[in-house]
């Protein structure tokens, strides 16, 4: 059964960067290749991404084949799947039908996102040529609301006190388990490539650690491989660690530090 945490582990892998096609003409075209998996290419794609990274990892009934924002947010609203509060894997509707991206994380203040159509930064506007992450305030007036889809393993977490699909993840701020990283950390180097113990929370750290540019995002995958490792060494030498205490093996106190500047808690 395909799960929430399929769907944020498969659009973080993707790597970001510039996706269209171009052409003398036209110069960027809208030619991707999630216009040809979805059917509709040549036309602006932030929903139709969204919908393909539903539809790569088996949770494309639970959402609507459409290819724009204001017929998604109709939608929602029909089905009783409109919320006003961000939750892991909603869709967002930016500037009331103008952008679409989806939601990878939030705090008590930033909701975080990464979608298709898009540029680099200011990201609401759509009618880019590539995907891209972007870092918002809940309370920015370009957010009209979410589509908060019914996931076949419940809710994900959410900030809604009220969520109708089941329990909220609390104020919604979510937990990394530090005995998973270090589990992780020992098993997933030897793996096979993108092999994943405990990839939700893995992937809150590698979040934060692409945050403090030391992560590139190819390897915002949810796996603690390599690459994540000599990350966090770098974050521990920033800390002022050195020899053994900057491993690369996170530990309660420079994992707390971490959670604190980024928005989740450790247990």
């Amino acid at each position: 059964m395909a799960t929430w945490d399929d769907l944020i582990a498969h659009l973080q892998a993707v790597p970001e960067g510039v996706y269209e096609s171009w052409n003398a003409r036209d110069g960027y075209d809208n030619q991707t290749k999630w216009g040809r998996e979805f059917g509709e290419d040549g036309v602006p794609w932030c929903v139709i991404f969204d919908w393909c990274m539903y539809n790569d990892v088996g949770l494309a009934d639970i959402v609507p084949k459409v290819d724009n924002v204001t017929a998604f947010a109709n939608w929602a609203r029909a089905h009783d799947q409109w919320s006003e509060y961000p939750s892991w894997g909603a869709w967002v509707d930016f500037g009331n039908g103008a952008h679409t991206e989806i939601v990878v994380r939030f705090d008590d203040v930033h909701v975080y996102t990464k979608g298709g159509n898009t540029i680099p930064s200011g990201g609401d506007g759509g009618q880019g040529n590539g995907v891209y992450s972007h870092t918002f305030r809940r309370t920015d007036a370009r957010v009209s609301g979410y589509l908060a889809p019914r996931f076949p393993d419940g809710c994900p977490p959410t900030a809604d006190p009220h969520d109708p699909r089941g329990t909220p993840g609390g104020s919604g701020v979510p937990t990394v388990s530090l005995a998973n990283i270090l589990d992780s950390a020992r098993l997933d180097p030897p793996a096979p490539q993108g092999s994943a113990a405990h990839r939700t929370d893995v992937l809150l750290v590698e979040q934060a650690l692409q945050a403090e540019g030391l992560l590139a995002s190819a390897y915002v995958d949810g796996s603690f491989g390599t690459a994540t490792i000599h990350a966090y060494a770098a974050y521990q030498r920033r800390l002022g660690y050195s020899g053994q205490d900057a491993n690369g093996i996170p530990g309660q106190r420079s994992l707390t530090r971490l959670a604190g500047q980024h928005g989740f808690r450790v247990d």
